[in-house]
C-alpha cells in the first residue's frame, strides 16, 4: 500500500487531507511541523509527502531543502496558500516536485497530482535502477577486460612460440615476445618499428607481404616451411599462422611463428635412416641370393673339377693306343683336327677346364665371404690386400667391359686394418664401380693401390680413374644422402654416403680429389689394429 504523510501545523487542515487520503485507499502518515515530519521520513520512509511551507520549529523550505539532500528520490508537494505563488515557486527551486493550494477543497486536483508525482517517481526510480544495472554492467565488462588484457599479455609473453604484433597494412612491428627475440637475435626493442617482412628471405616476402597486408575479418594466412633467417644471417624454416585481432580501437595483425628448423632436419634424417635400412635391407637379401646362387654353382662345379681331373688321366692312358693307331692310320684325325695337334690342344682344354672350375670355387668362396661375414673376422682386423683383390675379383667381368687398362698395385707388409672385410669390400665395390662408370672410354684406366700410412701408422686405399672428374660444388655434397649426377640412369644417391657412414663406423676416413676432364682419386685412410690396441690400452 502507498504511505503518505502529511505534514501541516494545523490539525484541521492536515486531518482534512488525511481523511481524504484515506478514503482513496492510501495509508496515512501525520506530522505537525518539518521536523517531525523529517524524523518520520527516515524512519518509515513514505511513498510521497505533502508538506505546508509556513510551520514553526522547521518550516516547509527546510525539510524540502533538507529531503531533497538526504532522500533525492522522495516525491514531495508544497502546500501553499492562495495567492503565494512566489512561495510555491521557491519550493520547487529547493526541490519540491509540485505544489497545490491551499484550502484543499479540489479532490480532483489532489489525485491528479498524487498519479503524475508518484509516476514520476516510478520513472525516476526506474530510471535509477536502470542506471545502477548499466553501471553494474559497465563495471563488469571492465572488470571482464581488464582480466582478458592480463590473460593475453601473459600468453603474450609466455607462449614458447614467437608472437609478433603488427600494424596494417604497412606491417611495421608494434610488439613482440620473448620469443621473437629468442628466435631472431634481436632484442625487443631492435624488433619494433622494422618490417615484418624483412625477416624473411628476399624470395619469400613478395607473397608475405601480399598475403598479409590485406588481412581482414576471420580469415587465417597459414604458411609452412617458410625461410627466415636470424641477425646473424643463420637460415631458419619457420611456420607461420596470422589472423587480425582488435586491440583498443586498432586492428592489429597477430603473427605467430614456429621454429621448425630442427623439426625438419630431424625429418631428413629420419628419412636417410629409412633410406639405408631399406639399403641394408636390399643388401642383405642380394647377400642372400648370392649365397643361394653360390651354393647351386659349387656343385656343378665340383661334377667339373672332378670330372676333368679323372678325363685327364683318361686320355693320358688312352693316348699311346691312339699313337699307336695313327701310325698305321696316315691322316687320322679327332675332331676334325689332325692327330699330330690333338695332343697339345687336348693339354690346352684340360688345363682351360681345371683353370675355369678354379676361377668358379674363387668367385663362389668370395660371394659366400661376402654374404656371411663373421665377428671374429672383425675383430681379428681386416687384410685390406685380401679385400681388395676381393673386390676386384667380383667385379672382374664388369672391369673387362669397360677399361683395357686396370691396374692393381698391392703394397707389401701392411700390418691388419681395423673393421669388416666384408664391410670395407662393400666400400671398394662402390669405389671402382663408381669410377668404371666416370670412364669415358676403353682407353681410360683406372688405378686401384694400398699403401701404409707413413704418418698415422695404418694403410691407405687410392682408388683412382681418368674419367670426366667433377666440378667443385659437385665434390662438396658427394657424400650428402640422395646426392647423385646420375638420378636418370637409376642411381640412387646413397652409394657413396653408406660408404662414407660405414667407413667412419670403423675408424676410417674417406676423402676424394677430383678435376673435370682428368679423373677423380678416392682416399681412404684405415686404422691398424694394432694403433686400435694401443689407443684402448691408454
Amino acid at each position: 500500500m502507498i504511505t503518505i504523510l502529511v505534514i501541516d501545523d494545523e490539525p484541521m487542515v492536515r486531518e482534512s487531507l488525511a481523511s481524504c487520503l484515506e478514503d482513496q485507499g492510501y495509508a496515512v502518515l501525520q506530522a505537525s511541523d518539518g521536523s517531525q515530519g523529517l524524523e518520520i521520513c527516515l524512519r518509515h520512509r513514505p511513498s510521497l509527502v505533502f508538506t505546508d511551507l509556513r510551520m514553526p520549529v522547521m518550516d516547509g523550505f527546510a525539510l524540502v531543502d533538507q529531503l531533497t539532500r538526504e532522500l533525492p528520490e522522495l516525491p514531495i508537494i508544497a502546500m501553499s496558500g492562495v495567492g503565494n505563488v512566489g512561495e510555491a515557486i521557491r519550493a520547487i527551486h529547493l526541490g519540491a516536485w509540485g505544489y497545490i493550494t491551499k484550502p484543499v477543497t479540489n479532490l480532483d486536483e489532489i489525485s491528479i497530482t498524487i498519479a503524475r508525482v508518484l509516476e514520476r517517481a516510478r520513472l525516476v526510480r526506474e530510471n535509477l535502477e536502470y542506471r545502477q544495472s548499466l553501471e553494474h554492467l559497465v563495471g563488469e565488462r571492465t572488470r571482464q577486460l581488464k582480466e582478458s588484457e592480463q590473460r593475453f599479455y601473459q600468453f603474450f609473453f609466455q607462449h614458447d612460440d614467437a608472437i609478433i604484433l603488427c600494424r596494417v597494412p604497412d606491417l611495421i612491428v608494434l610488439d613482440a615476445n620473448p620469443a621473437s627475440s629468442k628466435l631472431f637475435g634481436y632484442s625487443s626493442q631492435e624488433l619494433l618499428s622494422r618490417k615484418f617482412p624483412l625477416f624473411f628471405e628476399a624470395a619469400e616476402r613478395t607473397d608475405l607481404t601480399s598475403g598479409l597486408a590485406h588481412l581482414a575479418g576471420e580469415s587465417i594466412f597459414l604458411r609452412e616451411h617458410i625461410q627466415a633467417k636470424d641477425r646473424n644471417g643463420a637460415e631458419l624454416i619457420v611456420s607461420l599462422k596470422a589472423w587480425s585481432i582488435s586491440l583498443g580501437n586498432e586492428s592489429v595483425l597477430f603473427c605467430s611463428l614456429r621454429n621448425t628448423t630442427e623439426k625438419i632436419m630431424l625429418e631428413k634424417q629420419l628419412q636417410t635412416s629409412q633410406a639405408r635400412l631399406i639399403q641394408a635391407h636390399k643388401l642383405a637379401s642380394i647377400g642372400m641370393l648370392a649365397s643361394g646362387i653360390a651354393h647351386e654353382i659349387n656343385n656343378p662345379n665340383n661334377f667339373i673339377a672332378f670330372n676333368t681331373d679323372l678325363l685327364a688321366e683318361i686320355w693320358c692312358d688312352s693316348l699311346p693306343v691312339l699313337e699307336q693307331y695313327s701310325r698305321t692310320h696316315p691322316g687320322f684325325t679327332l675332331g676334325g683336327l689332325p692327330f699330330g695337334e690333338i695332343p697339345a690342344t687336348t693339354d690346352r682344354l684340360f688345363k682351360g677346364l681345371a683353370d675355369g672350375s678354379r676361377r668358379i670355387d674363387a668367385i663362389v668362396g668370395q660371394l659366400k665371404q661376402y654374404a656371411r661375414p663373421s665377428e671374429a673376422a672383425g675383430a681379428a682386423g681386416c687384410n685390406i690386400n685380401r679385400a681388395v683383390t676381393s673386390a676386384v675379383t667380383l667385379l672382374d667381368h664388369q672391369i673387362k667391359r669397360v677399361t683395357d687398362r686396370f691396374e692393381l698395385d698391392l703394397g707389401t707388409d701392411l700390418p691388419p686394418v681395423r673393421g669388416f672385410s666384408q664391410q670395407i669390400e662393400q666400400v671398394l665395390v662402390n669405389l671402382i664401380s663408381n669410377s668404371l662408370q666416370a670412364l669415358p672410354g676403353r682407353e681410360k684406366g683406372i688405378k686401384v693401390s694400398t699403401a701404409k700410412d707413413g704418418h698415422k701408422g695404418g694403410v691407405v686405399v687410392t682408388v683412382a680413374d681418368e674419367g670426366t672428374g667433377m666440378a667443385r660444388e659437385t665434390l662438396a655434397r658427394l657424400t650428402e644422402p640422395f646426392f647423385s649426377t646420375r638420378h636418370e640412369s637409376g642411381g640412387t644417391g646413397l652409394g657413396l654416403s653408406i660408404s662414407d657412414s660405414i667407413l667412419r663406423e670403423q675408424g676410417a676416413t674417406l676423402h676424394f680429389e677430383s678435376e673435370e676432364g682428368k679423373g677423380t682419386r678416392a682416399i681412404i685412410y684405415l686404422s691398424s689394429c694394432a694403433s686400435q690396441e694401443q689407443g684402448g690400452s691408454q
